[in-house]
């Protein structure tokens, strides 16, 4: 189990990633203004903390995992299913996830794409990744889904820049070298803006180095990336800098509201554990609004 030291080591700089509580779970057989989100992701690797192929499923063919309860005012409400919520979890199972269900893909990549999961049932680990279909645009790889489309609007997605215009970012990010990063190699840099901000998204994951031409995991020690900045003027000021080696963090996609909210969608990995982190902006400063579901052993 992670150390409380571990835990603890969360947050890096001056201008600080600040964690919201998670809210109690509500009951997830009533209210009519809860929205369920839920990753999907066509690469079987992803979802599973880096266990899997690594290949794309089948055509049409989706892993999917709810993730969090998005209420009509805003707030976020966890499942509230892990081992220490046994009970929870088994409602969880009984209520939702022995039932098929519908979603929608609102993140940019596949929009508007139709998802039907099929029912799951609770691992030993207590992980509810599902299985499912989907029809319409298409899926490059991952996406966010939900139960209903009516809180969200359209709006970019997290651009994965080529390495010609992600050079001046790599230039920058060499004053990291060695304190910060091993190296600048299998770096795999995006641009987001987030409402009002334009960020860079700095990802070295599992999933973009091990699939690659030559990768020899006997030798290849790469160290597991995942940083938040922006640009000025040459230089990359952090806003957030994941320290946690061990914690295989990489970008799901991006969600946009009708009320003006922006919203950065990831998913966690370590060997003990899965979970989703999304991130916003709050009073104009980086912020972690949710951190959760997913499953633990």
């Amino acid at each position: 189990m992670r150390s409380i030291n571990r835990v603890l080591t969360w947050w890096l700089l001056s201008v600080s990633v600040t964690a919201l509580a998670q809210q109690p779970a509500i009951d997830i057989g009533t209210p009519d203004s809860a929205v369920m989100l839920a990753a999907v992701s066509r690469d079987d690797s992803v979802l599973l903390g880096g266990i899997g192929t690594g290949k794309l499923l089948g055509t049409g063919k989706l892993s999917i995992e709810p993730m969090v309860w998005l209420i009509s005012d805003g707030a976020w409400k966890s499942i509230n299913c892990d081992p220490s919520r046994q009970k929870d979890c088994r409602n969880f199972e009984e209520i939702y996830l022995n039932k098929p269900h519908a979603y929608t893909i609102v993140s940019a990549d596949g929009r508007g794409a139709t998802v039907n999961a099929a029912p799951t049932t609770l691992s030993e680990c207590f992980d509810y990744t599902g299985s499912g279909t989907y029809t319409g645009p298409p899926i490059r790889g991952t996406a966010i889904a939900a139960s209903s489309t009516e809180m969200f609007t359209t709006g970019p997605s997290a651009k994965r820049l080529s390495n010609q215009d992600a050079e001046q970012v790599r230039k920058a990010l060499s004053v990291f070298v060695p304190a910060k990063l091993d190296s600048l190699k299998g770096l795999r840099i995006y641009s987001h803006r987030l409402e009002v901000q334009d960020l860079f998204v700095v990802q070295r994951a599992y999933q973009d180095f091990a699939s690659k031409p030559g990768y020899n995991p006997q030798e290849d020690h790469f160290k597991f990336i995942f940083a938040i900045g922006t640009m000025a003027e040459g230089h990359f000021h952090l806003l957030y800098w994941k320290k946690i080696e061990d914690e295989n963090e990489l970008v799901l996609g991006t969600i946009h509201l009708k009320s003006g909210r922006d919203f950065l969608v990831t998913t966690v990995s370590d060997p003990e554990s899965q979970s989703f982190r999304i991130y916003g902006l709050k009073d104009g400063r980086l912020t972690l609004v949710f951190s959760g579901g997913g499953a633990s052993c």
